[in-house]
């Protein structure tokens, strides 16, 4: 009952402009273009998606540095706007944005960006899907399109922040980007396992939407054909219905394949099913930096992701490519680790996640990239 409520007053406020949501006294103003969810709820975000606490921790450097703070969701094209703004922060800069006669002369523009390039990122949606009606004869219907960023109005705001590396960062050059600041996405704080069973034939998927985009089907492919491993799917997928048609047997009906859903990565369910994984499978098209990785690392997972996914080859297992004969082979191999090799490896990922993806690492770059943003005037 309490997440029904929750998601409603979600729903409702997303059509809200939402002024002043650090109670400063301060004159000059920032429009912050991202989610309002965070700043609902009696000021408490949803800790399930990474991008809650950043959108509140953004607001309060923001304030901080001597500005007013409105937002608005990404999405609202008609939010009630009353005030004029001299710094703005949008996720998605277009032609045809509301704020646009809201901007005073010299407002500092800020684009923060946190997927590829979308002209890419809907070109490999694309490929994925031409991939499997090769293999399965069935057209499945894309789930991660989205508008690309005209570049005449990307190239005029005067800062690019991008949660990313510098793969992520590689799918706009076609563009003459301002300065670029990449940004780390963030762990999960307090997760990391004291005493776990881990085996090293359990396998996570953990996603969101897009089953075919984040590579479940090339997945649900491989691991019938090894019984003795265990694939554990906590995604989405049970709202894309094509593609539980197409892999009805596989998902719901083969042993060693068990299909949780979608799960709330603070949730003691997912701590319990990733107490008994050893690795989290990620082989996606397109990403930013991933949070479902990230999350993963928080709890002792070792991710293995395809290069997409916005980390480099000493962070996280890499991928060489994505063709199914790779990643099984890569599966196999991860199975026959010991259990020290394992251990040794888990405790890694929870201290690359502390040291490189802690919420103290945004929030300093964050700081690191408005300020000098800022001063460049």
């Amino acid at each position: 009952m309490i997440r029904l409520a929750r998601k409603l007053i979600e729903r409702l406020g997303r059509r809200r402009t939402l002024e002043n949501v650090c109670h400063s006294t301060h004159t000059p103003r920032c429009l912050l273009c991202y989610v309002v969810a965070p700043f609902l709820h009696g000021g408490e975000p949803n800790p399930a998606h990474q991008n809650q606490w950043q959108a509140r921790e953004m607001a309060r450097i923001v304030d901080s540095m001597g500005y007013c703070v409105d937002v608005i969701n990404y999405d609202n094209l008609k939010p009630s706007l009353r005030h004029g703004y001299d710094l703005l922060i949008d996720i998605h800069p277009g032609f045809d944005r509301p704020y646009l006669p809201y901007l005073n002369q010299g407002c500092r523009k800020i684009a923060y960006i946190t997927g590829s390039n979308p002209v890419v990122a809907n070109r490999a949606e694309s490929d994925r899907l031409d991939d499997l009606f090769a293999r399965r004869g069935v057209r499945l219907a894309p789930r991660r399109q989205s508008a690309p960023f005209p570049p005449e109005v990307l190239e005029r705001f005067n800062a690019f922040c991008l949660i990313g590396n510098k793969q992520t960062q590689d799918t706009y050059h076609d563009f003459h980007l301002p300065r670029t600041f990449l940004l780390p996405n963030t762990g999960i704080s307090g997760m990391a396992p004291e005493d776990t069973k881990r085996s090293p034939l359990n396998f996570m998927f953990l996603a969101s939407g897009g089953q075919v985009h984040k590579g479940l089907d090339l997945l649900l492919e491989i691991f019938p054909r090894h019984p003795e491993l265990h694939l554990y799917v906590c995604s989405s997928f049970k709202g894309e219905q094509d593609f539980c048609e197409l892999y009805c047997t596989e998902l719901f009906n083969t042993p060693n394949i068990h299909s949780v859903g979608f799960l709330d990565i603070t949730s003691s369910r997912f701590r319990d099913i990733a107490n008994c994984c050893a690795w989290m499978l990620l082989p996606s098209c397109a990403e930013g930096m991933s949070g479902s990785v990230t999350a993963a690392m928080s709890v002792g997972l070792v991710p293995v992701v395809s290069k997409a996914c916005g980390f480099d080859a000493d962070d996280a297992t890499v991928l060489p490519d994505c063709r199914i004969k790779t990643i099984e082979n890569m599966v196999v191999e991860l199975s026959r680790k010991t259990a020290q090799q394992l251990a040794e490896q888990s405790r890694r990922a929870v201290m690359i996640v502390e040291q490189q993806y802690a919420l103290e690492c945004y929030s300093r770059l964050f700081r690191q990239a408005l300020e000098e943003t800022l001063h460049a005037m």
